[in-house]
């Protein structure tokens, strides 16, 4: 079977890469499978890297034709890790892998929400966080302002959180653009606050790659220069290109490419990760956020602290932990 396992990743890869080779090559590839509904970069991508994955498999896998069995999936992607550089690899991980293993407590976290509207009344504020349009204030300069700017995010990360579910979609990005972290669920956007919320199955434990800082990714491209301030009244720059160890292709940054630093280095994080856990043999689910990497693996923990061993080595600043951040 590993024959035909490698002719099917290759096969996937090279789907991928044409169809990540422009915006335009990911809109045609997703209307001709949603004609009725308007381009979108972040809905429907898991189902749409099932059918590019299906459809490998139809080709170049066994003359009997069936879909792949969960253990065939596991192995495809295993054998695709090689064939992609980390930035492709991880937006189709993101959308292959499961995540029914993870769950959030949806009903806690509505009783936090119910908890912390009753307690706003109680103090009296004349300000909403609860109102539908709510904004955080720039200037939080009163006791009001603060604790209002509080409570909206923590509504924010309470309401992803009750909206949870396994069935998940992660946007894509051409090549040249910023891979931006985004989902269908918004579990990318939960912070610290919505760990605690975070449940898997008994055999399975949380774990947590963390960094105070990234080092640099992608480097800015010789002649190039960075974007005029607005206002300055000169003409704005086009965007600045970048370009990064390991990836065959560059990026334009109209923003001085702080994003990209952080996103690259979250996403290399995964691949490495990758590298080190044999997922067909043992669960692995992750998610990249900005300045860490949320894991759910087994609950010993030996394959995540192995594959993290010569990630410390070569990035000092990484900081490995196990179960619910504090």
């Amino acid at each position: 079977m590993i024959e035909f396992y490698q002719a099917t990743a290759q096969y996937l890869a090279d789907q991928v890469n044409t169809l990540f080779s422009s915006e335009k090559m990911l809109e045609d590839f997703f209307k001709k499978l949603y004609p009725g509904l308007p381009f979108d970069r972040t809905d429907h991508w898991a189902h749409v890297f099932e059918t590019l994955l299906n459809e490998a498999w139809f080709e170049k896998g066994p003359v009997v034709k069936s879909n792949p069995t969960p253990l065939d999936r596991l192995q495809i992607i295993r054998t695709l890790h090689p064939l992609l550089d980390y930035n492709l690899f991880t937006q189709v991980l993101l959308n292959l892998q499961g995540y029914t293993g993870m769950f959030y407590m949806t009903g806690d976290a509505q009783k936090q929400i119910d908890f912390i509207k009753n307690d706003w009344k109680m103090k009296g504020y004349k300000s909403d966080p609860f109102a539908p349009k709510a904004k955080m204030s720039k200037t939080a300069v009163t006791d009001e302002d603060k604790a209002f700017n509080n409570v909206l995010s923590t509504l924010r990360a309470l309401r992803i959180v009750t909206q949870f579910t396994p069935q998940i979609s992660f946007r894509v990005s051409p090549k040249g653009s910023t891979p931006a972290f985004a989902d269908s669920r918004n579990i990318s956007m939960i912070g610290v606050g919505g760990d605690k919320y975070l449940r898997t199955l008994p055999e399975l434990k949380t774990f947590y790659i963390t960094w105070d800082q990234q080092p640099v990714m992608a480097y800015m491209k010789p002649g190039d220069s960075l974007p005029i301030a607005p206002g300055s009244g000169v003409a704005p720059s086009a965007g600045i290109t970048f370009v990064a160890d390991g990836i065959p292709y560059s990026f334009v940054s109209k923003s001085g490419g702080e994003v990209l630093q952080e996103v690259l280095f979250a996403r290399k994080i995964m691949y490495e990760i990758f590298r080190g856990v044999d997922t067909t043999k043992e669960t692995c689910i992750m998610i990249p956020r900005m300045n860490s990497v949320l894991m759910v693996a087994g609950a010993d923990g030996t394959s995540i602290r192995s594959a993290f061993e010569p990630l410390k080595a070569a990035y000092p600043m990484l900081q490995l932990i196990e179960g619910v951040r504090g």
